[in-house]
């Protein structure tokens, strides 16, 4: 993506034997965005509760790395980007803790419980940083190669799904072929699970790739048709009904932002010819796993939002704290079985049985900025088509998770945190007239202009 804007984007000059050579940051970024696909297979068994493990993923190493790295750049610049979504981000965060320290002694937690829920904070907080990283030290013309670098993770995750689909069912027992069934993995059988292990998860993932390639199409930038097939493909095989439902709504928003476009109608209409000659097939597979019924998965939502809505009612401010749910729920009697013991399905309620109203609140502020930011890109046709397309894609994808997180608690996991941060910083960078950008040499000595004006913080709407 060419653009006459000043850079955004650190570069470390590294020495080397051979000579010196440049690094962009943007590259280390991509390389560590890579790292996704390993997903569920990179775990390191780091703290467990007896009924629930909380490993480190490589992924979670990768993300560690890239906000060092980018920290390092803020530091040496002596300047920090701050704009709303940031602001009412660590906002949010604050609330979320301070309530979880609040109820820690009003439910007498001990101090391994506090300290086990506030881990899940610092979770938040490191793949919020995300989003902070990328606006800061990532340029205006490394934006496609940025996304470049996620689509690519993105499909290889679905062109393995679609194999592991086919050959490789009950995926995530054969790699832990000691995790107990239906409390750390569920059975899942020809599910696409990819290396995510679990279906509805992939597919919200699959969501993100899926509805930029869209927008693009929309915008009237070049997209290979196999990719979007392919994508659309691992997702139906997912057999996720949130999923479909967030699709929809993402569709929906790309359609408000530009319409109908001759090109993603023409995509439309291919989508729908081999969906209608395939649709037995789909139906007798989604038939086999009860997606047609309204017991089972269903049924558990319900009482996982009647369990979520019962804790927001008894706590409707501030809710209960970041994450303390599992063990608010423990002393109510209800027993601790696997992970899902510590979330509920509901999205944005559970973001209130967290938070409460007042964190809710700062929450659907911090999406209102998002969205309002995403439209002034796509609307300035001074910016590249494949910047706007990004703009859209990121919109449809924040609608698409609230729709989806209704139905699986996919609004605050990690690896769609990751995509949905990366997107909306993309979409940032892409839209905004940003000053020059460091340049670190070897021995720390630091040439070019800081990312904004003198000083530590700057705050940009």
């Amino acid at each position: 993506m060419q653009s006459s804007r000043p850079d955004t984007l650190a570069e470390l000059t590294l020495s080397a034997a051979d000579g010196r050579a440049s690094l962009s940051i943007a590259v280390v970024v991509q390389a560590l965005v890579l790292v996704l696909i390993t997903a569920n297979l990179g775990r390191i068994p780091l703290v467990s509760t007896g009924d629930h493990d909380a490993p480190l993923l490589l992924n979670d190493v990768a993300v560690i790395a890239m906000v060092l790295l980018g920290g390092t750049v803020c530091i040496a610049a002596r300047s920090l980007r701050l704009d709303r979504v940031s602001i009412a981000g660590l906002l949010f965060a604050f609330i979320g803790g301070l309530s979880a320290v609040y109820h820690a002694q009003v439910y007498d937690f001990s101090a391994f419980e506090l300290a086990f829920s506030l881990a899940f904070l610092a979770r938040w907080l490191l793949y919020f940083a995300i989003y902070l990283i990328v606006i800061n030290v990532v340029r205006q013309v490394d934006v496609t190669a940025v996304w470049k670098a996620l689509e690519a993770a993105l499909l290889i995750v679905a062109g393995f799904g679609v194999i592991q689909s086919a050959f490789l069912p009950g995926f995530a027992q054969m790699v832990y072929p000691d995790s107990r069934a239906f409390v750390d993995w569920d059975i899942q059988g020809h599910r696409l699970v990819s290396t995510i292990l679990e279906p509805n998860i992939a597919a919200a993932m699959l969501l993100a790739g899926l509805l930029v390639e869209l927008a693009q199409l929309a915008v009237g930038v070049k997209v290979r048709m196999w990719k979007p097939l392919l994508l659309l493909t691992a997702l139906v095989l997912t057999l996720s009904r949130s999923a479909a439902a967030g699709l929809v709504a993402g569709i929906a928003v790309i359609l408000v932002a530009r319409g109908l476009s001759k090109r993603l109608l023409r995509a439309m209409g291919v989508v729908g010819a081999l969906g209608l000659a395939l649709s037995p097939k789909l139906i007798a597979f989604g038939i086999a796993y009860g997606k047609f019924s309204t017991g089972g998965s269903a049924a558990l939502r319900l009482i996982s939002w009647a369990r979520a809505w019962d804790v927001l009612r008894e706590h409707p401010w501030f809710g209960v704290g970041f994450n303390t749910f599992g063990y608010v729920e423990q002393r109510a009697g209800v027993e601790a079985l696997g992970s899902s013991a510590y979330s509920s399905d509901g999205g944005l309620l559970f973001v209130a049985v967290m938070t409460g109203a007042i964190g809710l609140a700062v929450y659907l502020w911090m999406l209102w900025a998002i969205i309002v930011r995403c439209r002034r890109t796509w609307k300035n046709t001074s910016i590249a088509s494949e910047g706007r397309a990004i703009a859209i894609g990121a919109a449809a994808f924040t609608i698409a998770l609230c729709v989806d997180s209704v139905f699986v608690n996919s609004l605050l996991t990690t690896f769609v945190m990751e995509l949905m941060w990366l997107l909306l910083g993309l979409a940032f960078v892409a839209g905004v007239n940003a000053p020059p950008a460091p340049v670190l040499r070897r021995g720390g000595h630091m040439v070019g202009q800081a990312l904004l004006s003198p000083g530590w913080i700057s705050r940009r709407a």
